[in-house]
């Protein structure tokens, strides 16, 4: 995640407990550099609580969200940058056309299902919820009950009460280079259903 400032830019790092070298590499890659921080959960929290530490400890006026999985190139960066610049908007939601091209069929369902899930509570298309965004850090930092993939729902579904714009842009999403990805979990998958579930009572 990148949370920009006026000044210029941080970049924030969380190592949520991994269990290879990924503390290590992120250590020597941030250095001596202050706008680098990195920061370790002792214990695996998970996608949302990851997210929302990292959206805690940013300090710019704007977020940018991404992943560190090599599937997501930095020149995105710019595309939502120009994006912004054109149009203001307060949150741009990266989305991968090409995602059926890198996911197999039950990994697009899956995707395609969870944007469906998305218009479904907020009457947005939202096309990617789960795609990297930048938009405003107070839209980041509203407080979610969700703990799983919903949690993205439920700050869009806030985000766009609130008032605020939202738009998508085009983003180049590539395949893994290596380790596997968690998203089509079985309880990623329970996790979400049940918190949308939660989500229609309140």
């Amino acid at each position: 995640m990148l949370s920009a400032r006026l000044e210029g830019g941080e970049i924030v790092c969380l190592d949520d407990a991994s269990q290879d070298d990924t503390g290590n590499v992120l250590s020597a890659a941030a250095g001596n550099n202050a706008a680098v921080r990195v920061i370790r959960h002792d214990q695996n929290q998970g996608i949302a609580a990851a997210f929302s530490r990292l959206f805690r400890e940013s300090k710019g006026t704007h977020i940018y969200l991404t992943g560190g999985d090599g599937q997501w190139p930095a020149s995105n960066l710019g595309v939502l940058l120009d994006q912004w610049a054109q149009t203001g908007d307060d949150l741009i939601i990266g989305v991968r056309r090409n995602r059926h091209l890198v996911y197999g069929p039950w990994r697009t369902m899956l995707s395609y299902g969870f944007n469906a899930l998305g218009f479904f509570i907020t009457g947005f298309n939202g096309r990617d919820i789960n795609g990297i965004k930048l938009g405003r850090r107070e839209i980041f930092i509203e407080p979610v009950k969700s703990r799983s993939f919903f949690a993205e729902i439920e700050r869009l579904q806030k985000a766009l009460r609130h008032g605020y714009r939202v738009s998508h842009a085009p983003v180049v999403f590539c395949q893994r280079a290596q380790g596997k990805g968690q998203g089509a979990r079985l309880k990623n998958i329970t996790d979400t259903l049940k918190d949308f579930l939660k989500h229609l009572t309140r």
